[in-house]
């Protein structure tokens, strides 16, 4: 079985849905429900992947506090391995909390331990036993992002597979992106990276720029599923339709799932896509990204019985 490490950001989502209406300012407002899950785009990756039955890995930072323990167990209960998982007292655990209203979404995160986990300390030894690394969230991991490139080139040199998920850029200036382009072997972005990271509106346009630029782009449109760039041709691949209760974390699911496809099942790109979106769609139907906790079997059951 392949060994895949995912690497970035540790924090807890605080879930809380049915807003009456969007935040307003010096106004209390009501949600209809409200959930503390594992959150991060690293971990609610890790978490898919474990569920599919991949062996999983995390290296991240959480605090010394009731978050990082939650974290953390959350994680072994998964069967996912922490110990390369680092644990600190200088700042506490990141916190998202999530506001829902319908299918849309506002966060606000206190980084914490997001913003200070660093890895200068990371050497080729270190990356040596795993077959894939997947990078996610680097733009709120300020003290972690100059050191990516490096690491990307070590696990290069070393015959490790890479992907990345940047998630959004904040500023739009996708500081180190043309250093780690060329050294990936999957690059993941939503649709609103995409056109930022390319200054074109048309995703299939999108997608063939960054092909140019990077070995396989995929880039995730939602409802309106995802595209890959096969041999030079970009391809749309369909999603599968469902009544969405909670978005968070279906794009970090749909990673999981891509990179199980592709490691496990040895599916082709196209059909990797396709078992990707079959795991970000049913990440849809639960609140929270990490409680869908889909199997490989229940995503193949979910896309035969959607072709019917």
């Amino acid at each position: 079985m392949k060994q895949v490490l995912f690497v970035g950001d540790i924090n807890v989502d605080v879930m809380m849905g049915g807003l009456e209406c969007f935040p307003v300012l010096n106004k209390e407002i009501t949600c209809t429900s409200y959930e503390t899950t594992m959150g991060s785009s690293a971990v609610i990756a890790a978490c898919a992947y474990a569920s599919l039955g991949g062996a999983t890995h995390m290296l991240g930072l959480a605090g010394n506090d009731a978050y990082g323990n939650f974290m953390v167990e959350g994680m072994e209960a998964l069967g996912i391995h922490t110990d390369m998982v680092r644990r600190t007292d200088r700042v506490r655990t990141g916190v998202t909390v999530n506001m829902t209203m319908d299918d849309t979404r506002t966060q606000v995160t206190y980084p914490g331990t997001i913003s200070e986990f660093e890895g200068s300390d990371l050497m080729a030894a270190d990356l040596e036993p795993f077959d894939m690394m997947l990078f996610a969230g680097p733009y709120q991991q300020t003290k972690f992002r100059p050191e990516i490139a490096r690491l990307l080139a070590l696990a290069k040199d070393v015959g490790v597979q890479t992907a990345l998920d940047p998630q959004w850029d904040a500023t739009e200036n996708w500081e180190h992106m043309n250093e780690w382009l060329p050294l990936l072997t999957y690059f993941f972005v939503n649709e609103d990276e995409a056109r930022s990271l390319t200054q074109v509106d048309d995703l299939a346009e999108a997608c063939r720029l960054l092909t140019e630029r990077t070995a396989c782009p995929i880039v995730k449109a939602g409802k309106d599923g995802a595209l890959v760039s096969v041999e030079g041709q970009v391809t749309a691949v369909p999603s599968w339709p469902v009544d969405p209760v909670d978005t968070t974390g279906a794009g970090d699911s749909f990673d999981a799932g891509f990179l199980y496809a592709r490691l496990e099942d040895g599916l082709g790109l196209v059909d990797a896509v396709r078992f990707g979106n079959a795991v970000g769609a049913r990440s849809c139907l639960s609140v929270g990204g990490v409680n869908a906790k889909t199997t490989r079997e229940q995503a193949k059951g979910f896309m035969e019985k959607q072709r019917w």
